[in-house]
């Protein structure tokens, strides 16, 4: 995922929860998965839970999962579902294939949020078994434990659950748009957000990237609207599409989305898709990425995904980029006109192998998909425009990464180290910069340490084929870095990595490489003249005049906001800074949103118009988060910025409202 919190989620005491009719066994006796009969379970009654828990880790394997990998894990599920745009929810059945990996298992532990479970039963040589089943401990933006028992004398194998459910309407995973929140203002459109742990609202899973599988799906939808998900479509009928995803994936990669949409050619296995009334300017933003899925693939090996397309979202959708496999999802904030905000692809495409084909165990070592994939991103940027833009584009990173440490994490010092604790902290509360722009970093040390991308990598490539189809955490980097090097001229290099100060420290990476400075010198000196002179003296300056490019552009207003006192910060200055760049003009949505901030900084209340518009033209919360963050610090725009979050709140995903309710103080 391309970037754009701390929560303490304390124990509480869950009173009595009337959960879903269960069967209650009469009698038990030893059965392997093969001999279950409808007659092991006879009566239906009703079970009531009362749970007193503190938040704590949910699981052995991953804190934020009450799944239990380490017994049972998921080698595939199929999906049938119907989409009900009256009533915004799905409405259907996962059938799960099990492989269990001990004997006498007495249940099965799925993560579940705001789903409502119909029936579960297991199905074995064509007969079924129901199975009691209750929902449990609930956890305030995390979700709960669905426990489906089974039983005794389960054996270890294989085992097929299937699972009839329905979603709820404030599905945190799922948007769904009326027809006048959308482009052509005739037909709804509903999509996913998975990520971090928002596929529970939509399936009930194995809500972990400790787990993988495969999937297949069905989905009935209306006639007049395209089906897509993260998946090879493999039958398309009048209202009813059928797709196949033989790559196991973890449940964070489950995607879909549904609405009037049309495509264009990117090249032989590549399309984009998009509403009609922005499809060709989306061909021509996105024309490099064929040859960026090449450059991609020339780094890290092959590509097993077969399709590389893109959907350009909704405004509404909260990020950047969504590495879905075979259909990534990206904003139309990335629609400036001349492609200068692209290599948002470059990082979706590198996902394409850290993060979905070498997926991160947990999110406590996020960086190891993130970071990855920001240090591959840059690789493909460096082979398509050079090294100095390569270098550039990390100096440009860690510009963005010292604004996060100054303002979303500065109370909350302990998410700013690469590896982090999320025993008591949801993943989209702790989600950052830190474990991009840090972790990219890292990598980039050692690749320095151990002689240069000569030599680092056909190492890089060796571990992502080591470690293809599989979870890791940064163990298992660690060990794969030594048993690569550890016989070669290049061992004693590895004594210099201070493992503990990089993954534990905070703050800042202990160590900035040495990057080439040329063009970020340009930015930097354009900072200073615009935070140390005055209106009237940079009016007479030529060198404010000089030619830069777009990315040197946003780096100078980056920079420009983290100094810390500007000089004559007034509405003439800003108008004179929008004159020189001809700023008033542009599409680029990352310049308007540092000119915004600007214009906060100033404290100009007869733009708050426009600051109010940009932030309700996208919910990226790359970019309204700052911008409510920067309000809420404002005391006579706070009750504005409140005002208009309350009246805008509902067009955006739960992961976008959650998380701007806190930077207001609202929750």
């Amino acid at each position: 995922m391309r970037l754009p919190v701390r929560s303490t989620l304390a124990g509480r005491k869950v009173d009595i929860t009337i959960c879903t009719p269960t069967l209650r066994r009469v009698h038990k006796r030893s059965l392997t998965t093969q001999q279950l009969s409808s007659s092991d379970l006879l009566q239906t009654v009703p079970v009531y839970c009362v749970s007193n828990r503190n938040m704590g880790r949910l699981g052995k394997v991953d804190p934020s999962s009450y799944s239990q990998p380490e017994l049972i894990t998921t080698k595939h599920s199929s999906l049938e579902w119907k989409v009900d745009f009256d009533n915004t929810k799905l409405k259907g059945s996962v059938t799960h294939k099990f492989n269990v990996l001990e004997n006498n298992l007495e249940s099965i532990i799925l993560d579940v949020r705001d789903v409502k479970i119909l029936n579960a039963e297991i199905i074995s040589s064509g007969s079924t078994t129901p199975l009691n089943h209750f929902i449990s401990d609930p956890v305030d933006d995390i979700g709960a434990k669905l426990t489906l028992e089974l039983p005794q004398g389960t054996a270890k194998g294989e085992l097929t659950v299937r699972i009839d459910y329905e979603t709820s309407q404030k599905a945190s995973g799922l948007q769904w748009l009326t027809p006048e929140q959308t482009l052509g203002k005739k037909h709804p459109y509903m999509f996913s957000q998975c990520q971090a742990i928002h596929a529970r609202s939509i399936i009930p899973c194995q809500d972990t990237p400790a787990v993988k599988f495969t999937y297949t799906a069905t989905v009935e939808h209306p006639k007049d609207l395209k089906a897509l998900m993260s998946a090879l479509i493999e039958k398309q009928e009048e209202g009813r599409t059928t797709f196949k995803q033989d790559v196991p994936i973890p449940a964070y990669l489950l995607a879909i989305a549904i609405g009037d949409l049309v495509s264009r050619p990117l090249g032989p296995n590549s399309n984009v898709w998009a509403e009609e009334g922005i499809i060709e300017e989306c061909a021509a933003e996105f024309s490099e990425t064929s040859l960026m899925l090449k450059t991609a693939a020339d780094i890290c090996g092959p590509y097993v995904w077969k399709q590389y397309d893109l959907l350009v979202m909704p405004p509404s959708f909260p990020f950047g980029g969504m590495e879905n496999p075979c259909l990534t999802f990206v904003t139309p904030t990335l629609l400036a006109g001349d492609k200068s905000l692209a290599d948002v692809v470059a990082h979706e495409i590198a996902h394409s192998w850290t993060g979905n084909l070498v997926t991160n165990k947990n999110f406590e070592h996020f960086w190891l998909n993130e970071g990855f994939t920001v240090f591959v991103e840059t690789k493909i940027v460096g082979r398509m425009k050079g090294d100095k833009e390569r270098d550039f584009h990390m100096l440009r990173n860690l510009t963005d990464l010292q604004e996060c440490l100054r303002t979303q994490l500065k109370d909350t010092p302990e998410l700013t180290k690469l590896v982090v604790d999320l025993s008591n902290c949801g993943p989209d509360d702790a989600f950052s910069s830190v474990p991009y722009m840090k972790g990219s970093t890292f990598l980039r040390y050692i690749e320095d340490l151990m002689g240069g991308p000569e030599v680092f990598e056909p190492f890089l490539r060796s571990y992502l084929q080591k470690y293809s189809y599989q979870s890791v955490v940064t163990d298992d980097f660690k060990n794969a870095l030594y048993d690569y090097f550890v016989c070669t001229d290049k061992n004693g290099k590895l004594n210099e990595i201070d493992w503990e100060l990089w993954l534990s420290s905070e703050g800042m990476p202990p160590i900035i490489p040495q990057f080439d400075q040329t063009l970020a010198n340009v930015s930097k000196q354009l900072a200073l003249l615009w935070s140390t002179k005055t209106t009237e003296e940079l009016a007479s300056n030529a060198e404010v005049k000089q030619k830069i490019s777009t990315h040197q552009l946003i780096d100078f207003l980056g920079k420009l906001i983290e100094c810390k006192d500007i000089k004559d910060l007034t509405e003439q200055k800003i108008e004179l800074l929008e004159a020189t760049y001809n700023l008033k003009n542009t599409k680029n949505a990352e310049v308007l949103f540092r000119v915004m901030r600007l214009c906060i900084m100033a404290r100009l209340m007869n733009r708050m118009g426009q600051i109010i518009d940009f932030a309700n033209s996208n919910f990226r919360m790359k970019f309204c988060r700052p911008i409510y963050r920067d309000l809420a610090q404002w005391p006579e725009a706070k009750p504005i910025a409140v005002k208009n979050f309350e009246s805008v709140k509902d067009q955006m995903m739960a992961v976008c409202s959650h998380t701007i309710e806190k930077d207001l103080g609202l929750k």
